[in-house]
């Protein structure tokens, strides 16, 4: 997956041969006119473009048409759809040819594009495989496609023994890159199924729980480290916190101290 900016001065043609991925342009300014398979839409600030895998792409860029491109492989979207529907699917969905930003759901993906464009995120060894994924599955809940229906429907809770399951992964190798598709793998049930029965049976989500184990080992690490070796930004980074100001203040709110003062002992204080 990539995350990147295209800018065009003047007016340009752009031809792209058909790839093994999903190309997304999200216009910051100006507009394009996309034509893939004989058919032409338009593109502007509140309207993105997919571009579909194994189709030929031509692309006509007004004069400062500027725009975020990510590119998606196939086999990412197919497997972010199976383990959110829980049973596998045939062939990668076939997206609509353009995703309104103006809705909830397509704001919300574009601001994670941004997010991740303006930050090493995809880079992280602990962040980069969660990010990846996040993406591919929020573009699913943001464009239409054959399963949307699916997804939006109502899923049923289990017992306490898939969120058993996945906590105690999540105990023994807190810094594992996990995925929400590798818990539900170990829970042993699909995305969705698992996030309902967190909901019921920690009243948290799985990337609330595992953030929350990992911020109490992040405390254990300031509270043993040695102020002169090492930093909060060092330690919060360590364990999956990219962004300082929100550990701070999680730190805070758990704890009652900044995370300063953990690593630099009571003495200090």
């Amino acid at each position: 997956m990539t995350v990147g900016e295209n800018r065009f001065d003047r007016e340009m043609h752009v031809h792209s041969d058909p790839a093994d991925r999903y190309t997304v342009s999200i216009p910051m300014s100006g507009t394009t006119e996309v034509t893939q398979r004989g058919h032409a839409v338009d593109a502007d600030v509140g309207r993105a473009v997919v571009a579909r895998p194994d189709a030929d792409v031509d692309m006509a860029c007004g004069d400062g048409f500027s725009c975020y491109s990510v590119t998606i492989g196939k086999s990412t979207v197919a497997d972010a759809l199976e383990h959110r529907l829980g049973h596998s699917v045939s062939a990668p969905p076939e997206l609509a040819e353009t995703l309104d930003l103006r809705t909830p759901a397509g704001r919300a993906w574009a601001q994670l594009v941004r997010l991740l464009y303006s930050s090493p995120m995809l880079r992280h060894p602990v962040l980069g495989a969660p990010a990846e994924e996040a993406v591919a599955a929020r573009l699913l809940l943001a464009v239409d496609h054959r399963y949307r229906d699916e997804l939006d429907g109502p899923v049923h809770s289990w017992g306490p023994g898939p969120v058993r399951r996945m906590v105690d992964a999540i105990e023994a190798t807190p810094r594992h890159p996990f995925t929400l598709a590798e818990l539900s793998d170990i829970a042993g049930v699909s995305v969705r199924t698992l996030g309902a029965c967190c909901r019921r049976h920690l009243d948290a989500s799985p990337g609330e729980r595992l953030r929350a184990v990992r911020l109490a080992r992040a405390h254990d690490e300031l509270a043993e480290g040695d102020a002169g070796w090492t930093t909060v930004v060092a330690v919060a980074s360590g364990w999956g916190f990219a962004d300082q100001h929100r550990f701070t203040a999680d730190y805070g709110s758990r704890y009652r101290v900044p995370p300063w003062l953990t690593l630099r002992g009571p003495a200090y204080a």
